[in-house]
């Protein structure tokens, strides 16, 4: 039985983690394409004078584990009250790290939230399921009040 839930917890981790990296992909991919005209890009900082394409990259891998706590609190899971509490919370944790990192600059409060219901909604179904229903589940859990 021990190796059964080891196994299963081994399990959970290595999908977590696959789900934060993915979201920090998608991130960086989008800090990096160019051009985006008035948007940071790898031209230059365009209207946002506060930050430039190295700080979003940094910002974005600071998030890698937040997203991966997002998925592991969502392992299983179904969308209810705690766990959206939960996942408030660690997005909260998250944010304070995004800012520290960033000197205070908002660079990405809302992917932590897009993203952090996406990489819930796909480890409630523990890696198990299509992108319909990921979605489908992470628009249940946003509901909530």
């Amino acid at each position: 039985m021990t190796l059964s839930i080891k196994i299963n917890h081994d399990r959970a981790e290595s999908i977590a983690l696959h789900l934060a990296n993915r979201a920090t992909k998608a991130l960086l991919d989008e800090a990096r394409l160019t051009p985006k005209p008035g948007l940071v890009d790898r031209r230059g900082p365009g209207a946002h004078k506060d930050m430039n394409l190295a700080m979003l990259e940094a910002s974005a891998e600071c998030l890698t584990p937040t997203f991966a706590a997002m998925a592991l609190a969502g392992w299983g899971g179904v969308p209810d009250m705690a766990l959206r509490r939960r996942i408030g919370a660690i997005g909260r944790e998250g944010e304070k790290n995004m800012m520290a990192t960033t000197g205070g600059v908002n660079t990405h409060r809302g992917a932590i939230w897009s993203l952090g219901l996406l990489v819930t909604a796909f480890a409630m179904h523990e890696g198990q399921t299509d992108r319909e229903q990921a979605v489908s589940s992470a628009a249940r859990l946003a509901r909530l009040a």
